[in-house]
């Protein structure tokens, strides 16, 4: 049988950080996303991350600093990947906020995808969080 995930499904993601108030000031303050405060509990908060569901869980132990090369893109990371205007406006915004990006908002053009424009940043736990935009959506899956 073939399953099937909801018809709008959404995706959700957790993951652990050192310091539960100072990731979710960076997710709230730095981001602009919102806590669904009604869920969070001791030790972990629910986010909406632009529509995804997102738990942070404060376990120190079980923070994993990236070993990864630091001019090359990180190779454990998650994202996301938004309409055009809005992956420009998020670089505006992480630029006036003096983000430090890993990788730094950038558009290249790719032969068989087209123009795709990317940025990496990390959040205080060392998470890295990639942001993407495809000028062509249809290139996306």
């Amino acid at each position: 049988t073939r399953r099937t995930a909801m018809q709008d499904p959404i995706f959700h993601v957790a993951f652990a950080v050192d310091d539960l108030a100072t990731a979710r000031d960076f997710y709230l303050s730095t981001l602009g996303c919102k806590e669904r405060a009604d869920t969070s509990g001791k030790g972990y908060a629910v986010i909406n991350f632009f529509g995804a569901q997102m738990v942070l869980i404060e376990a120190p132990d079980e923070v994993e600093p990236s070993k990864a090369d630091p001019s090359v893109e990180p190779y454990k990371h998650f994202g996301l990947i938004m309409d055009w205007e809005d992956w420009n406006d998020l670089a505006d915004e992480l630029r006036a906020k003096n983000v430090d990006f890993r990788i730094a908002p950038n558009v290249k053009d790719h032969p068989h995808i087209g123009t795709v424009g990317n940025m990496f940043v990390a959040d205080p736990a060392g998470n890295y969080l990639e942001f993407k935009s495809y000028k062509d959506k249809s290139k996306v899956l």
